[in-house]
C-alpha cells in the first residue's frame, strides 16, 4: 500500500509542475465562468479603438482593419444591443425572419406585445434574442439598420483569451493524471489503495467534465454572437440627427396636424363603427326617460284632481 501512494504521490507531483497545477487556483463563477486568473504577460489587451461613435452609439457596428487583425487569434465574445423604431410592423418581423435565415442564425426567443380585440389601435412591440455566426454580426446590424430607423446601437467586446487557455490547461493536466491513475489503478493489488486510487479518479474525471463544459460555452459564445434586439412600432420615427431650430419647428407643426387629424379620424372611426351601439343606447335612455316624464305627469295630474276633489268638500261644507 505504501509503495502504491508514494508512486501516486509522485506522479501527481510530476503532473503539478509540468501543467502549473500548484501556481493558481481555479475558483470561477459558473455563471459567467469567469476564473479568478490574472492576464498573463503574453497576452496582449483589447486594442482601444472602441470608444463612442460619431453617431452617438457607443460600440463600433464594424470593427476596423488594424483591430481585426489583433483580435484574429484571440477568443473574442461579441454581443449587441439595438433599439428599432419600424412604422411598418408586420413587414419588418417578416424581413427581419428572412435576414437571420440567410445568414445561418436563428431567433433563441421572442416575445411580440400585439393588438387586443379591445384596442385594435394599439401600438405594438417586440422583443427578440437573436444568435447569430459572429462573423456575420456586423453585417446583420447594417440589415436591421436598413429595416427600420436605429434609435439605440451597442456592440460589446469581450476577450476571454486567457480564461480559455487557462481552461484548456487545466484540461490538459487533469487527462494527464486521469491516465496516470489508471495506470496506478491497473497495479494496485489492495481493496484500500484501489479505492483510494478511485475515489481520485472520480474526482479527476468530474474536472474534466466540468472544464470541457466551460470549453464548450465558451466557443458557442465565440462562434455565436448574441443580439438583443428591441422593435416598437410607431406612428412617426423619431430623427436620430440633431435637428435645426426651423426644421424642429416644421417638424412638430407637421406633427401636431397629423395629432389633430388622427384625433378627428380616431372619433370619426369610433362614432361610426359603434353607431348601432349608440342608437340603441339613445333609444334605451330615451324610453326610459319617457316612463320617466309620464310618471311624473300622472302624478302631478293625480295630486291636482285630489286637490281640486279636497277643495270641492270644504267649499260645500262651508255652505252648508
Amino acid at each position: 500500500m505504501k509503495r502504491v501512494l508514494v508512486i501516486l504521490v509522485s506522479v501527481l507531483l510530476l503532473v503539478g509542475v509540468a501543467f502549473g497545477c500548484s501556481s493558481k487556483s481555479a475558483a470561477y463563477d459558473s455563471a459567467k465562468y469567469e476564473y479568478a486568473y490574472e492576464p498573463a504577460a503574453e497576452y496582449e489587451p483589447v486594442p482601444a479603438e472602441y470608444g463612442e461613435s460619431k453617431n452617438g452609439f457607443s460600440g463600433s457596428a464594424e470593427m476596423p482593419t488594424s483591430a481585426s487583425n489583433a483580435l484574429a487569434n484571440r477568443k473574442i465574445i461579441r454581443n449587441a444591443d439595438v433599439t428599432v423604431q419600424t412604422l411598418t410592423f408586420d413587414a419588418f418581423l417578416e424581413d427581419l425572419n428572412a435576414a437571420v435565415g440567410a445568414i445561418g442564425g436563428y431567433i433563441e426567443s421572442s416575445n411580440v406585445d400585439g393588438r387586443t380585440l379591445n384596442n385594435s389601435s394599439r401600438l405594438r412591440s417586440a422583443y427578440f434574442t437573436i444568435r447569430i455566426p459572429a462573423e456575420q454580426l456586423d453585417g446583420f446590424l447594417n440589415t436591421v439598420s436598413g429595416l427600420g430607423n436605429v434609435t439605440s446601437k451597442n456592440t460589446s467586446l469581450r476577450d476571454v483569451t486567457t480564461n480559455y487557455v487557462d481552461s484548456e490547461k487545466h484540461l490538459e493536466s487533469l487527462r494527464v493524471e486521469q491516465e496516470a491513475l489508471m495506470e496506478i489503478l491497473k497495479q494496485a493489488t489492495t481493496v484500500e489503495d484501489i479505492i483510494t486510487v478511485q475515489d481520485r479518479l472520480t474526482y479527476v474525471r468530474y474536472e474534466i467534465e466540468s472544464y470541457e463544459s466551460i470549453l464548450r460555452t465558451y466557443d458557442d459564445q465565440i462562434d455565436l454572437s448574441t443580439v438583443s434586439l428591441s422593435v416598437r412600432e410607431v406612428e412617426r420615427e423619431t430623427p436620430v440627427e440633431e435637428e435645426s431650430f426651423g426644421q424642429e419647428v416644421s417638424r412638430r407643426f407637421k406633427e401636431s396636424m397629423e395629432d389633430v387629424g388622427e384625433g378627428f379620424r380616431n372619433f370619426g372611426a369610433w362614432l361610426f363603427g359603434n353607431a348601432p351601439e349608440i342608437i340603441v343606447t339613445l333609444l334605451i335612455l330615451g324610453a326610459i326617460a319617457f316612463v320617466i316624464v309620464l310618471i311624473v305627469r300622472l302624478s302631478i295630474r293625480g295630486h291636482r284632481r285630489r286637490a281640486a276633489k279636497k277643495a270641492a268638500r270644504k267649499a260645500e261644507e262651508a255652505s252648508k
